[in-house]
Parts: structure tokens; sequence; C-alpha cells
């Protein structure tokens, strides 16, 4: 029997916004201010992005101060850069509008906290058709915790829906609350997230759309 979506949710970064660049930028200059003998590869930045920037700047040094100074130095160059370099993904504005003509919810599920997010949600219109941003400020435990999906759907007032992400703590967040899940072809861990088997994959936010017409709606 066909399961009907009641929502869809997504990442932010790297899934709906194109911020991989900035993000990586941000890093490279804190670790550049705060560790200026430390050389980081390509790998070593990557593998930073995804996680809450508590968690990676802890793994330096787990002083909180130290942490909190980390994290004040990262969020000063990201404003600064954030609207020169951010983009949106393609289609990615006229898929949640048809989503909302198909009747589903619209949530964002982010490790970023809330002031964080909310900058390129206003910036480029996704607000006009999102339903909840979760963000890393309303939960005890983030993704791969399945705890922001269920907060998100308790928000929505919703049971079924499909997560869609480019970071395996995304696709292992949806596994983890139960439901399905959409990995975005453009991810730069696509070999990561390959290993996880998510239920659907994308190339085009458009895709989507037909997944959800084909497997997730009545005729």
């Amino acid at each position: 029997m066909m399961t009907k979506l009641d929502a869809v949710l997504f990442d932010l970064d790297g899934t709906l916004v194109d911020s991989n660049a900035l993000i990586s930028a941000a890093y490279r200059k804190t670790f550049a201010i705060h560790y200026p003998q430390l050389a980081l590869s390509d790998t070593d930045v990557m593998m930073m992005v995804g996680p809450p920037l508590r968690e990676v700047f802890a793994k330096m040094n787990p002083d909180p101060d130290h942490i909190q100074a980390m994290i004040n130095t990262y969020l000063a160059s990201y404003r600064q850069m954030e609207f020169e370099v951010v983009t949106i993904y393609p289609h990615a504005i006229d898929t949640m509008k048809k989503l909302k003509e198909l009747g589903l919810k619209i949530g964002i599920v982010t490790t970023k906290y809330q002031a964080s997010a909310l900058p390129s949600i206003h910036h480029f219109g996704i607000d006009n058709y999102l339903d909840v941003l979760i963000g890393l400020d309303d939960v005890t435990r983030h993704k791969p915790d399945p705890e922001p999906i269920h907060k998100a759907l308790e928000k929505l007032n919703c049971r079924n829906a499909i997560m869609v992400g480019d970071n395996p703590s995304d696709i292992l967040a949806g596994m983890n609350a139960g439901i399905p899940t959409c990995a975005v072809a453009w991810a730069e861990k696509k070999t990561e997230l390959s290993k996880l088997h998510p239920d659907y994959w994308i190339d085009d936010f458009w895709e989507l759309i037909d997944i959800i017409q084909t497997h997730f709606m009545e005729e």
C-alpha cells in the first residue's frame, strides 16, 4: 500500500543553497587566525562540513571559551562574505512552489542555529514556502540523531515525510527516524552518501517532484 507523504524536509547548506565554498573559506580563515601553523587539506575542510561548529572546534581544544572564540571568528567571516558567494541551487524555489501546490508541507532541518540559517532563507525567498525551521537551538541531539526530524514532524503535525540532504548525517537522520531519504547528486560527500544507500537520488530538484508523484501520491 502506498504511503502518502505529508511533508518534505530539506537540509539547508549544500542542499538548497550552495554555500560549500563559503563554509570552506570561513573554516580556513578561522584556522588561519587561531591555528596559523596548521596546514589544512581540502579533505580536512570537507570533513568539517555538516557537523555543528561547536563539535568541530571542540576537537581542537575543549575549553568552552576557546570554542566560542573560534565560533565568533567563523561567523564573522561567514557573514562578511555570505551574499557575495552563496547561491541557491537551480529549480529549488520552483520545486518548493510545486510541493506546496501538491498540498505538502515544507521543513528545513539544519545543524545551524536559527539566527545563522535565517539570513539565507530570507535572502532567497525560501521563507515564502517554509512551514517549519528546526535549527541547532531547537534540539538537544543533532543529526544524525532522529530528534530534529521528530521535532519537525511534531511541529508540522505530520507523520510521513521524506528527508532530502547532501550530507551523510542527513540520510542517517532520516533512516534513524524511519522515513524515506533522498540524496542530492551534487553533494561533495557523494561517495560517503552512496555507502548509505539512500532510497532516492536526484540530479535536479525537478526530479523530486517526479519521485513524490510516482511513489508517494495516490492517483
